[in-house]
């Protein structure tokens, strides 16, 4: 019987595909150096999601000029912060004071970004969520895998 290399090559990789797929994937028991994961994380995990698309939606409401609409997306972020300044980052866990001083900018840049929005300046609003945007990205580009 001829065994094909291309089919044990084949074979392997798949083997090796499905036994690493637990180490890599996000939300399961382990999580980085295979620690496991505890509660904090789920929920970071489960709040990003949300800051995302709330953060879209609140741009969207900011260009529409939807005041009403940008405090509904503006309070959904806030509800999230508290759990987001307990949270554990994925990585640099050492710098834990900057992952909640940027938790709180995060705060501070989306309350601000909502109060011009109910005052009705858009503009300003416009420019404030871009720090918005700033704070994540300066976060996800410190603390993420």
């Amino acid at each position: 019987m001829k065994i094909s290399y291309m089919g044990i090559t084949l074979a392997l990789a798949l083997l090796a595909t499905v036994l690493c797929t637990t180490a890599f994937a996000h939300g399961t028991d382990t999580h980085g150096a295979m620690v496991p994961a505890d509660i904090q994380m789920k929920k970071l995990h489960a709040m990003m999601p949300i800051f995302s698309i709330a953060s879209a939606e609140l741009e969207s409401a900011i260009q529409r000029a939807d005041a009403a609409g940008a405090k509904v997306q503006a309070e959904r972020i806030l509800a999230e912060v508290p759990d987001l300044k307990k949270s554990r980052p994925h990585k640099n866990l050492k710098l834990r004071k900057k992952f909640v001083e940027l938790a709180t900018a995060l705060e501070v840049t989306v309350a601000s970004t909502a109060d011009m929005a109910a005052k009705g300046d858009f503009a300003s609003s416009t420019i404030a969520f871009k720090k918005v945007e700033k704070t994540c990205t300066a976060c996800h580009a410190t603390f993420r895998d």
